[in-house]
C-alpha cells in the first residue's frame, strides 16, 4: 500500500508510461477542482476516489486495494485516450463506441489481463441496456 500521494503518483506514472499517456492525463489530484475530475484521498482504512462538480458529489468509491484504485485511475485515462483515438479515426455510419470500447479494453490489456477482463465486463453490461446503433 502506498502511504502518500507522491508514491501513488509514481505508480500512476509508471503505468501511464506503458500506455504512452500524456502526463497531463496522469495527474493524481488530492482535492477536487469541482469540474467532475476525480481526486484521491488516502485514509487509514484505504482510499477514497471522489468526483464532484460545483459542490455536488457525483460519486465516491472506497477501496482498501491499491490495485483497484489504480484500475479506477488508469481506466479513466485509457477511456479518454480511446475517445481521442476514435476522434482521429472516425468511421462514418458506425457507432463511435465500437472503436472507443475496443481501444479502451485493448489499452487496459497492455497493463493487466484482469483489468482487461474487468473493462470488458463493464462494457458488456453497458451494451445490454444501450446496444450499438450503426447507420
Amino acid at each position: 500500500m502506498v502511504s502518500n500521494v507522491g508514491e501513488l503518483q509514481q505508480a500512476v506514472d509508471l503505468i501511464g508510461d506503458k500506455l504512452g499517456a500524456p502526463r497531463s492525463m496522469l495527474l493524481v489530484r488530492v482535492s477536487s477542482p469541482e469540474d467532475g475530475t476525480p481526486h484521491v484521498e488516502i485514509k487509514s482504512d484505504g482510499f477514497e476516489y471522489i468526483s464532484s462538480e460545483r459542490g455536488y458529489e457525483i460519486f465516491r468509491k472506497h477501496t482498501r486495494s491499491l490495485d483497484e484504485l489504480l484500475f479506477w485511475i488508469i481506466s479513466r485515462v485509457a477511456f479518454d485516450m480511446a475517445v481521442e483515438y476514435e476522434l482521429h479515426h472516425r468511421v462514418t455510419g458506425k457507432d463511435s463506441r465500437r472503436m472507443i470500447f475496443e481501444k479502451y479494453i485493448s489499452e487496459l490489456g497492455k497493463i493487466n489481463k484482469e483489468w482487461e477482463k474487468k473493462a470488458s465486463d463493464e462494457i458488456e453490461a453497458i451494451l445490454i441496456s444501450a446496444p450499438f446503433v450503426d447507420n
